[in-house]
């Protein structure tokens, strides 16, 4: 069944990710590189940034992909819980294939380990809901 949010998923490049900063909710916006196997996303954040400052003290994160649209039977987005921390190799060819202009910047790559997927579809019918959750 994740085969439904992994081609959503691939199909998108903007997230919303959510972390908590002294004792308080902060969002931001992240470019992502999705890997259906790892079942991780791959951002590029400044270590000077409030998101990263917040994910030093408490990696956990989430978040939310969506499809903007107004039509309601069109409505399709991600929920996600994860742990958010830095990249390795393979995980930054992962980024760098997405968005390969980014090399030119050598920018700081982190990797968010989904731990929990909620896919709302309505193209499957009004409110279906597809849960993944990391074994």
């Amino acid at each position: 069944m994740s085969e439904k949010f992994d081609k959503f998923l691939k199909q998108k490049h903007l997230l919303s990710l959510a972390v908590m900063y002294k004792n308080a909710p902060y969002a931001c916006s992240c470019f992502y590189a999705y890997d259906e196997n790892l079942k991780i996303f791959v951002v590029a954040c400044d270590e000077d940034t409030t998101h990263i400052k917040a994910i030093l003290a408490n990696s956990s994160v989430s978040g939310t992909i969506v499809l903007d649209t107004k039509i309601i039977g069109k409505i399709k987005g991600v929920q996600f819980l994860g742990n958010m921390r830095k990249a390795n190799k393979n995980e930054s060819k992962i980024y760098f294939s997405k968005f390969p202009f980014a090399k030119a910047i050598n920018p700081l790559l982190w990797a968010i380990e989904i731990s929990q997927i909620k896919f709302t579809d309505n193209t499957l019918g009004f409110g279906k809901k597809i849960i993944w959750e990391r074994s």
